[in-house]
């Protein structure tokens, strides 16, 4: 076709209807379209919804609001740029104190829950709701739950998904000697009613495997969810020889249940487990004998089929334990969306682009942090033998898919107190050998944002993209690890006449978990943000 002076070309169309063209590409198609001309350039430059789109593409972010929502694209895009230079900066502003019995913590969609295996308590509160005394808060006791009489039960493991309203619990009932019955009860968070959008009040799941010579309380099991998939991980202690076995379901739907893992012998001693991109399931796993650590990758695509293992990642250690850290997914129900004002916007990691921090027992401790996007690929690249995993060693993964981060100040904790969230993490490191002052640290994984800081005035951080080399005792070798990042420490110290237990956090608030001087099974949280989102 040849084009006449009459013809149309994308400069006679206005710019209302480019916008809306350009809304339907990518972020790196849109700057390649509107870096052809001047015309073009114009377009985006005065285009708040395309750089808003872009800015979030760029940060791998979504955004979640009300229905109704009012917030401009222009507003949207302040706001978003505005949380990231606070981050970049990261001056902290401690805003709100208060006690939380202890336990297990987690932080999802600005909740923070705590879950104490005895006396079996889960206690959630809403950390946006205003300050301490006006949270919203509750206890859940498992002692208090309707179950039929003389029925012994014990609560194996609960887990909370807050941006669902979605709050389940794992029951081991004994019916006789021979027979374990397993159920996971899905209730909303708010009422403890049944969830409305569960298929099913209660998901029957298979009765664990348990030698002779295991008794049940040496059964460990975990509960994950991601979006409307649930994950039962049930593995024994290390002393006991009994197959690890893993369920999935799609909590949603109806389904025929087949969706199940058995572990084959020799049995490798699999630690812990973590979701991601929906369909992928990552199982850490100290191996028997001399065989390394490894990382085990399923895909489950057909939750009418067993899980498949596709690849297992060698990593250059044999350490005691391990366990993983990952960032919930945010998964936003119609009736959360509804409760949000007309003027609430938030932004949480999009689920492509998470990482995951692998811990390994020290002293001294170290942490890897995994991007999960990169590794996936590197599993899923090369020549498969149909039935076969393939087993990648070390050094075709490792160093470009993750960072090791050690203290700088040698000690003796056990476990570093490290927290990933989306692209980010948070790192309380010790000052001193006596572990009495802490440093908080952020390191920033995400390649928009390093540019962004490189190019910035106020930044005074560290951008690292050299590999760095760790040696460590539990280490076969020099470890040389490469993922790019930087890293910022926050000017003010953490002090602290007990022990800090923990730091976590999502894309608004920091939490500082220490334990209380007046009760050893109490914890103090400070909550603290970048100074600009604490006004």
């Amino acid at each position: 076709m040849v084009l006449t002076k009459s013809s149309s070309s994308l400069h006679t169309l206005p710019e209302e209807i480019l916008c809306y063209l350009f809304s339907f590409l990518h972020a790196p198609s849109i700057l390649s379209c509107t870096s052809t001309c001047r015309y073009l350039r114009k377009v985006l430059d005065d285009s708040s919804a395309l750089q808003y789109a872009i800015e979030l593409e760029a940060q791998k972010m979504v955004e979640v609001a009300a229905p109704d929502a009012m917030t401009s694209p222009a507003e949207r895009l302040e706001i978003l740029r505005n949380q990231m230079c606070s981050w970049r900066v990261f001056k902290l502003t401690i805003v709100d104190q208060f006690l939380q019995p202890g336990g297990e913590v987690s932080m999802s969609f600005g909740h923070l829950s705590t879950w104490d295996d005895y006396p079996q308590i889960a206690q959630i509160r809403a950390l946006d709701s205003g300050s301490s005394e006006s949270q919203s808060y509750r206890r859940w006791n498992a002692a208090s739950y309707p179950m039929p009489k003389d029925t012994p039960f014990r609560v194996h493991s609960v887990c909370m998904d807050p941006s669902q309203d979605l709050f389940a619990f794992v029951i081991l009932e004994p019916n006789h000697m021979a027979e374990i019955s397993c159920r996971i009860y899905l209730e909303t968070l708010s009422t403890s009613e049944p969830h409305p959008l569960a298929a099913s009040e209660i998901l029957t799941s298979f009765k664990p495997h348990i030698s002779a010579n295991c008794h049940i309380d040496e059964t460990n099991i975990k509960l994950k969810i991601w979006g409307d998939r649930i994950v039962l991980f049930n593995f024994c202690d290390e002393y006991s020889h009994c197959p690890a076995r893993i369920q999935i379901w799609n909590w949603q739907e109806k389904q025929d249940f087949k969706c199940i893992y058995r572990e084959p012998e020799p049995y490798d001693k699999m630690d812990d487990c973590c979701i991601v991109n929906r369909d992928h399931l990552i199982v850490s796993s100290r191996m028997s004998g001399r065989q390394p650590c490894r990382l085990s990758i399923f895909s489950f695509s057909d939750l009418g089929k067993p899980p498949v293992r596709i690849a297992e990642c060698v990593l250059p250690f044999q350490p005691e334990a391990t366990f993983l850290r990952h960032s919930s997914f945010v998964t936003i129900s119609p009736d959360i969306r509804r409760s949000m004002t007309s003027q609430d916007i938030r932004f949480y990691p999009d689920a492509e682009n998470q990482l995951i921090a692998l811990n390994v027992d020290g002293p001294p401790s170290l942490v890897f942090i995994i991007n999960t996007n990169k590794l996936l690929t590197a599993c899923q690249s090369g020549i498969h033998t149909e039935g076969q995993s393939r087993v990648l060693p070390w050094k075709e993964w490792g160093p470009n898919c993750s960072r090791c981060i050690v203290d700088p100040v040698p000690n003796n904790l056990f476990v570093l107190r490290l927290d990933v969230a989306g692209g980010r993490a948070v790192h309380a490191t010790p000052n001193d050998d006596d572990c009495t002052s802490y440093s908080l640290r952020t390191y920033d994984f995400n390649k928009y944002r390093i540019s962004r800081a490189a190019a910035s005035k106020d930044f005074r951080g560290s951008i690292i993209t050299e590999p760095s080399t760790v040696k460590h005792r539990q280490l076969n070798e020099d470890i040389i690890t490469s993922l790019p990042y930087m890293v910022v420490v926050a000017e003010d110290s953490i002090e602290t006449a007990t022990n800090m237990i923990d730091v976590t956090f999502d894309d608004e608030n920091i939490l500082i978990i220490k334990s209380s001087e007046r009760d050893e099974n109490e914890f103090v949280i400070d909550v603290a943000k970048p100074s600009s989102m604490a006004a």
